[in-house]
């Protein structure tokens, strides 16, 4: 797994559209995100001490469910993203009513539609949060909403995520 570092620097590419997080010489994670999502376009803005910590946590998180190390990262990558999108409408409407979870930033939660689905908080709030998809689901509306998309919904939308946890991480 990469480490974050002072090194990494945020961009925006115009020829691609896409926010860009430039790792190191010969690598670069090119992230879903297109100008029309972002609130800002970055030119070499340096990782921050605050992202770093958000990494870690995001990865902590995400080592709950059974994925590769490298799926992970992207997941990872793609949290980050979060502070330069725009402001979401809320998507409620699109799922069942949850378990109403007191879930905070870096909590895995789980989405119900017609299919159920894992989802990262980016960011929560006293009575929404946003989440990006870990993987595609169908809305109740029988719409796909595809993996990595960011969607905001209310709380009452959302459920804990209940997974017995080996010793190793119980101790």
């Amino acid at each position: 797994m990469l480490r974050p570092s002072e090194r990494w620097f945020w961009t925006y590419c115009p020829s691609k559209d896409r926010l860009l997080l430039d790792i190191s010489d010969e690598a670069q994670f090119c992230s879903p995100f297109t100008a029309s999502q972002l609130i800002q376009q970055p030119q070499q803005q340096a990782l921050s001490m605050a992202e770093a910590e958000t990494f870690w946590a995001i990865d902590e998180s995400l080592q709950q469910l059974d994925m590769p190390a490298a799926v992970r990262l992207e997941l990872c990558l793609s949290a980050l993203c979060a502070p330069f999108l725009q402001q979401l409408a809320h998507k409620s409407w699109y799922f069942q009513q949850g378990s109403q979870c007191n879930a905070v930033q870096s909590d895995v939660v789980i989405l119900r539609g017609l299919t159920n689905q894992y989802a990262l908080v980016l960011a929560a709030e006293p009575d929404c949060v946003t989440c990006l998809l870990l993987g595609e689901i169908n809305t109740l509306a029988g719409k796909v909403l595809p993996r990595l998309q960011v969607i905001r919904v209310l709380r009452n939308r959302i459920s804990a995520l209940d997974v017995v946890l080996p010793y190793r991480h119980s101790a």
